[in-house]
């Protein structure tokens, strides 16, 4: 075994060896920065406040000079069961649910110190996996159209006109989040010939949904009770998106159709962007290393060629391949598990102070865990090792047991 492994070093050029740790550590670099700035800024998007945030956007049908006129008529722009299923088999939706409007006439009225005020009011419902606020029991977020209480979430954004502009010009108190769910609301409904007082309560506050929502369960049995015979379509879908660099037909797919969505288009459509981007270095990181990886290989594959009349001796006199082959396959097992440990290594150490510099800019963005790096480049180092392990065991075997017969 030792004059193998002297065969090998008298034939193996280090300045090759060089070139290939040189192009994978800065390929594996790459990579693994590319997949960590990849998961920070998924991070981010997902605390970021609006209808674009955890990937769920609110579709609507545009109401132009035209949809105005049908409205008159009583032709609305809804969503039919059709168009509803075709969204939900586009391959960039996980899933979809429809808004729920009341149709029956409400009242809400509530105190605020000498401030008595009494007004028309709106509800929907969305199913409840849409909905973004966390309850302690099911029952914190359940009505009976029986019962005498409703519990209501708002939008954030209503409390915030309240604070900075209506209260701010009117000399009314402000009011925190803690203190509004205490507030009484009284809420009555009337149709179809029946008349019912409820207590409101807000429970919760929804960055998603620009809305005032109930329960859907309850929203559906009032309907029944108090609303119209026969329920309309939706006229807005709110749809749970995997939106990156490679899902990005669904903004074509919406555009194509007329189909609007609430809120800043813009901001999908940079997370689009940032998102293919991320993927590019990604993919620019990972040719780097397939380059470093084939390099590697033709090396040891020349060196095995050129010493082929040696290892057919060797094997002739009884050597298996495993033997004769051992020194490389230990050479390039070493070298790929060092460099892409190495890569991590640089990564974690470098990093950090890379994301310290783009957290200055924004600060909400928040470090990710840099364990799935070391995760990633362990399975990464296993990968090469195994498809460097088969093809030069593949390539020992064919010349050893074809030339010795």
């Amino acid at each position: 075994m030792h004059l193998l492994f002297r065969l090998l070093r008298q034939n193996l050029s280090v300045w090759q060896m060089v070139g290939f740790i040189v192009a994978n550590l800065l390929g594996g670099a790459i990579v693994l920065v590319g997949t960590q700035a990849y998961r920070d800024f998924d991070r981010f998007m997902e605390k970021e406040n609006g209808l674009l945030s955890d990937g769920y956007v609110v579709v609507t049908k545009p109401i132009g000079g035209l949809s105005t006129f049908g409205s008159l008529l009583g032709v609305k722009p809804v969503f039919r069961d059709n168009e509803i299923e075709r969204l939900r088999e586009h391959p960039s939706v996980k899933d979809v649910g429809v808004f729920t409007s009341a149709s029956f006439q409400i009242r809400g009225s509530f105190s605020l110190g000498d401030l008595n005020i009494s007004t028309d009011l709106f509800m929907e419902s969305v199913p409840d996996k849409f909905i973004d606020v966390e309850f302690s029991s099911p029952q914190e977020w359940h009505a009976n159209v029986d019962g005498t209480f409703i519990p209501v979430i708002i939008p954030r954004k209503y409390l915030n006109i309240y604070n900075y502009g209506y209260a701010s010009t009117k000399g009314l108190p402000q009011l925190g989040e803690g203190l509004t769910s205490a507030f009484p609301i009284g809420i009555t409904v009337r149709g179809n010939g029946h008349q019912r007082k409820y207590n409101a309560r807000i429970v919760g506050y929804t960055d998603r949904l620009n809305t005032v929502l109930v329960p859907d369960s309850f929203l559906q049995e009032a309907n029944k009770r108090f609303g119209a015979q026969r329920q309309e379509p939706p006229s807005r879908l709110i749809v749970s998106t995997s939106i990156d660099g490679g899902n990005s037909t669904f903004l074509d797919y919406l555009d194509k159709q007329g189909y609007s969505i609430e809120g800043n288009l813009e901001s999908l459509k940079l997370q689009t962007f940032v998102h293919g981007v991320l993927w590019v270095v990604i993919g620019i990181g990972g040719m780097v290393s397939v380059l470093a990886f084939v390099l590697l290989l033709v090396s040891i594959q020349l060196l095995i060629e050129k010493n082929k009349d040696k290892f057919i001796n060797l094997y002739s006199l009884g050597y298996s391949v495993s033997q004769i082959g051992r020194p490389y396959l230990l050479l390039v097992s070493a070298t790929d598990i060092i460099v892409w440990l190495l890569s991590a290594c640089i990564v974690t150490t470098a990093y950090p102070s890379l994301f310290a510099f783009i957290s200055v800019i924004s600060p909400d963005l928040q470090l990710a865990s840099l364990f799935p790096i070391w995760l990633m480049a362990l399975l990464l180092s296993a990968l090469f090792v195994a498809m460097h392990y088969w093809v030069i065991r593949r390539q020992l075997t064919r010349i050893c047991t074809t030339r010795s017969r």
